[in-house]
């Protein structure tokens, strides 16, 4: 029987080359979990500075339409292939950009209620939010500027 004289060092080999993708895949989704993909931002003036998920889901739903200090709220949608949004759709209002959409067809059809308003872009979301009291919007982390207000959504 004749052996390879770096067997051992060939099985290493083996073994770092099977698990190092792996490893590097993990590492890479652990960092964008960390990250998040939007951020929830308001007028400079809303005197709001937290809102939790349950607050966040009645304004996007249109369960609620003033402010307490008596804003009309407008909330406002990225597009639906938008990143963000799909994150901020599954994670804060518990359903897929997809599962939204029959829910405002119902909306539509029983409370006659329309879907908050669609924006094309980050950038006309921010512009928006910073000229109108009552604007909500999510957008993606790297896109805030100061001309909008950043709340924590808890």
């Amino acid at each position: 029987m004749s052996s390879h004289p770096n067997k051992p060092q060939l099985m290493k080999t083996n073994w770092l080359l099977t698990i190092l993708p792996m490893l590097l895949l993990f590492a890479v989704e652990a960092a964008g979990e960390s990250t998040p993909k939007y951020v929830l931002i308001v007028n400079k003036a809303n005197k709001i500075d937290t809102l939790t998920k349950s607050k966040v889901r009645f304004i996007y739903h249109r369960k609620v339409s003033r402010w307490p200090w008596g804003a009309e709220i407008l909330p406002l949608d990225l597009p639906e292939r938008s990143p963000a949004r799909r994150d901020f759709s599954q994670s804060v209002l518990g359903r897929s950009v997809e599962e939204l959409a029959v829910y405002w067809i119902e909306e539509k059809m029983t409370r006659n209620a329309n879907p908050p308003a669609r924006v094309p872009t980050a950038a006309a979301a921010k512009a928006i939010v910073a000229s109108r009291a009552g604007a909500i919007c999510y957008i993606p982390a790297n896109a805030v500027d100061d001309t909008v207000k950043v709340i924590e959504v808890k």
